[in-house]
């Protein structure tokens, strides 16, 4: 896990194991012991798949298995207003991590709404709260596959990514490498970029 104080983006075409990788954020950080706040903008979220990483990984009983899901909060986002609004609260909360899944795609949905001076309110707020705090922040972006007309060449681009670019400490691409692993390259900032990691994501 990346140092204290630090926005972490996560950003990956769908199915490449971004979720499955904030799951295993959570369960490494119960077994030690740090609160895990989850808000999740798409609705897909399955604890099951925690409680087996902690199998796996702690070869955790029932009661230490009660114990370290505790650890971890939840919060179904529906309204990217509601996700504004929930900031105020995270600030007074006692919390080690917070993962924001999924959450871009709600912002499209704020007609009325100058949208993007709203995500970069919302990602300059997000990286204020994880330098003052000196917690870990990491949120989820969807890389969107567009194919040209009349090609058979396609271009991935990622919303928003303008907005963001400017208050993330560190943006990493995932890609599914295999079934069961994936590779984190990281794309930002300078110093890291060439930098990979190959994870296990293996539940068996």
């Amino acid at each position: 896990m990346a140092q204290k104080g630090t926005l972490i983006e996560l950003v990956g075409k769908k199915g490449a194991g971004r979720t499955h990788l904030v799951y295993l954020i959570c369960s490494l950080n119960s077994i030690r012991n740090k609160k895990t706040l989850y808000l999740d903008g798409s609705g897909n979220f399955r604890p099951e798949l925690i409680k087996e990483y902690l199998l796996k990984i702690a070869n955790a009983n029932d009661e230490e298995l009660k114990k370290y899901l505790k650890k971890i909060t939840y919060q179904r986002i529906y309204e990217a207003d509601k996700l504004v609004l929930l900031l105020k609260k995270i600030k007074v909360l006692e919390i080690d991590c917070i993962i924001f899944d999924d959450m871009m795609p709600l912002f499209l949905y704020n007609q009325n709404k100058d949208i993007r001076q709203e995500v970069r309110r919302f990602i300059r707020e997000i990286a204020m709260i994880a330098i003052v705090k000196n917690i870990t922040i990491v949120f989820t972006s969807t890389l969107i596959e567009k194919f040209e007309e009349n090609s058979f060449e396609s271009l991935n681009y990622e919303l928003f990514y303008h907005d963001v670019i400017r208050y993330v400490h560190i943006k990493a691409n995932i890609k599914k490498r295999n079934q069961n692993t994936i590779e984190c390259e990281f794309i930002h900032p300078k110093l890291l970029i060439d930098s990979r990691l190959i994870i296990n994501l293996d539940r068996s």
